[in-house]
């Protein structure tokens, strides 16, 4: 299958920077109509300006979607202005990069607020509009749910239990939902990045105090991360690992456990070794 965006309107979360803001570019290209979500007023309005300055159309829908009510204006304001509503693309997230022992109720309460409630309750108040567009379609069209998780979904990562844990949350409704969305015509894909260089590491993280070395300015380009989004919408792709590292995770574990999980414990000992030499 090879879906066609043009026409099509594409309402993405999390818009105004980082994977969000790249697909947004790219779905523009590709002749998608835009509807683009988040916190800050002042990027969304300066992205919408630069896509329509290509010719693409584009509406700023800010909010943010932890609270009920934005999740319903926002879809409700983009049906109201194209009169539909095609995929729906959960882009907006945020990571905790520290151990458990030093977290608390509330950081574990915030991640999974960011990372799990908010994009399911997009995708509860997105699909009426999403079984509409397929009954109303002609030809083979299908509406879509692109959800961008992390490969932080398929193995738990030391020093990042509360993101492992929303991420896992996330993968494992994605994967029910995609077979409940079948009686309505929706496809349901899932995008697993690994280490995403960030816009803006530190409006990215909630704590950055993890025991393990992540090599946050090597990550995976967030333009490499926005290709594989598109790229799977438009080849219906149900699962991709994106970069190597979150490749390799990813396929470890299906062949390779044991070996995974020492790697995981592996980087533990070494960054241990480290802190206590410079005490020496």
């Amino acid at each position: 299958m090879r879906r066609d965006v043009r026409g099509r309107v594409v309402l993405v979360t999390g818009a105004s920077r980082g994977i969000g803001r790249r697909a947004a570019e790219r779905l523009a290209k590709l002749g998608a109509i835009l509807a683009l979500t988040a916190r800050s007023t002042d990027d969304l309005a300066k992205l919408v300006g630069e896509l329509r300055a290509t010719g693409a159309r584009a509406e700023a829908f800010a909010g943010d979607i932890t609270k009920p009510e934005d999740r319903e204006r926002i879809v409700a304001e983009t049906v109201d202005r194209f009169g539909q509503l095609d995929v729906l693309i959960n882009c907006a997230g945020v990571c905790s990069f520290g151990e458990f022992s030093s977290s608390s109720e509330e950081i574990v309460r915030k991640v999974l607020e960011v990372n799990f409630f908010a994009p399911i309750e997009m995708i509860r108040v997105a699909a009426p509009h999403l079984t509409r567009s397929f009954e109303t379609a002609r030809g083979d069209w299908r509406p879509a749910i692109v959800n961008v998780a992390s490969i932080c979904g398929r193995w738990g990562i030391p020093s990042m239990s509360e993101h492992c844990a929303s991420k896992h949350a996330f993968v494992g409704l994605t994967e029910s939902l995609r077979g409940e969305f079948e009686r309505f015509g929706i496809d349901v894909l899932l995008v697993l990045p690994g280490l995403v260089r960030s816009d803006d590491l530190q409006k990215h993280l909630l704590r950055n105090e993890g025991k393990i070395h992540l090599n946050f300015g090597g990550a995976q380009p967030s333009d490499e991360v926005a290709d594989s989004v598109v790229r799977s919408l438009l080849k219906n792709r149900v699962e991709a690992a994106v970069g190597f590292a979150s490749w390799w995770v990813w396929f470890g574990k299906r062949m390779f456990p044991r070996g995974v999980r020492f790697f995981m414990q592996r980087k533990v000992w070494k960054y241990a070794r480290r802190e206590r030499a410079k005490t020496v």
